[in-house]
């Protein structure tokens, strides 16, 4: 196993190469029990005492579901095949969505009303509220790997071999991002890049391989490097619980923490040298998704503990998320709930339950 991820070391992550990553997937997929499940089934087992996680649904075993975003009751799932689900309610229910592509869908965005995904082939679809789902003429070609968006209509997206992408206009239009590359490395390497930041003010920030995340105050016009290093970052997200923390994950259990908002990023340890797909954070919680792994913490990452659960250590997540619920308490007062939600292997969406 080892000798595979090594020999993926530029393609390692799920859902930035999908051969590599499938065959990194495989022995894990190979032990399930072949239960077949119809695509909007849901576990009825009884709950382990080890169970981290709770299926909500789950698809056909060629299903692969490899972003999820949330706001407040709705949320988005995206993979392959064009596979997109909705839920209006929190999680508790998803909807497939009839499907608009069948090439893989690979970021999912929302800000306000506006969403956007994008995926392979330069693909960048946009959606406001409840309407269609309409394919942008982005005239990007290259593999589209990640996506954000901020609530004043700045939208980035980042690719294979260095692609950054930028839109002022919620996606309406875009247009590519010239990053000099010889700037951050001798070789004048373009790195695959599967991670992407758009702060509420504006500050943009991409990662990937090299442990690389640079960063510009400027709306993606200048660009400076925050962090360098060996393994590739996945997935990299701040927590919405408006402080300045967050997380980057990736390669061989790399795991990188901001206390400034992204302006300077410190390594932290954690017993695992899984690749690390995804992380959530908030109010000191910190969960990480990875292939056949899942990180905890309580007390915003100076400790974690690591899921024995069937439904981790046999599978791979990737797409994770929090969503909120609401119900009614008295007769004015209203309950919220947040639960945390992951998404991956056999198009699976699972809520996470310690």
């Amino acid at each position: 196993m080892n000798k595979l991820i090594r020999s993926c070391r530029r393609y390692a992550s799920l859902a930035a190469v999908l051969s590599c990553s499938a065959m990194l997937a495989m022995p894990a997929l190979a032990e399930e029990a072949p239960a077949a499940a119809a695509p909007e089934a849901a576990a009825q087992e009884q709950p382990a005492a080890d169970q981290t996680v709770e299926v909500v649904r789950t698809g056909i075993p060629h299903d692969a579901l490899f972003a999820l975003d949330m706001k407040g009751p709705w949320g988005l799932a995206v993979g392959n095949f064009g596979l997109m689900l909705e839920t209006k309610d929190a999680g508790a229910k998803w909807e497939t969505l009839p499907a608009k592509t069948s090439l893989g869908l690979l970021g999912a965005k929302r800000a306000g009303d506006h969403q956007v995904v994008v995926g392979q082939q330069g693909l960048v679809m946009t959606r406001n509220g409840d309407g269609e789902w309409t394919e942008v003429k982005s005239g990007f070609d290259k593999r589209l790997l990640n996506v954000d968006m901020n609530e004043a209509g700045l939208a980035v997206t980042v690719g294979e071999f260095g692609f950054v992408g930028r839109s002022k206009d919620f996606g309406a239009t875009w247009e590519p991002v010239t990053i000099n590359w010889s700037d951050f490395n001798n070789e004048g390497y373009e790195p695959h890049l599967y991670g992407v930041i758009v702060t509420a003010e504006g500050a943009i920030m991409v990662a990937g391989e090299f442990g690389l995340i640079l960063r510009s105050d400027d709306g993606g016009d200048t660009w400076h490097v925050v962090n360098k290093g060996e393994e590739s970052i996945f997935y990299m997200a701040l927590a919405r619980d408006g402080s300045n923390s967050g997380y980057a994950v990736g390669q061989e259990g790399l795991i990188l923490k901001t206390t400034d908002g992204g302006a300077t990023w410190a390594r932290i340890k954690a017993d695992t040298n899984a690749n690390l797909l995804g992380v959530w954070s908030g109010n000191g919680e910190v969960v990480i998704v990875g292939i056949r792994q899942m990180l905890r913490s309580s007390d915003d990452g100076a400790t974690f503990s690591t899921s024995t659960d069937v439904g981790i250590v046999r599978t791979w997540f990737q797409g994770i998320a929090a969503g909120v619920s609401e119900t009614k308490a008295g007769e004015k007062g209203f309950l919220r709930q947040q639960n945390v939600f992951v998404a991956g292997y056999r198009g699976t969406i699972a809520r996470v339950v310690k």
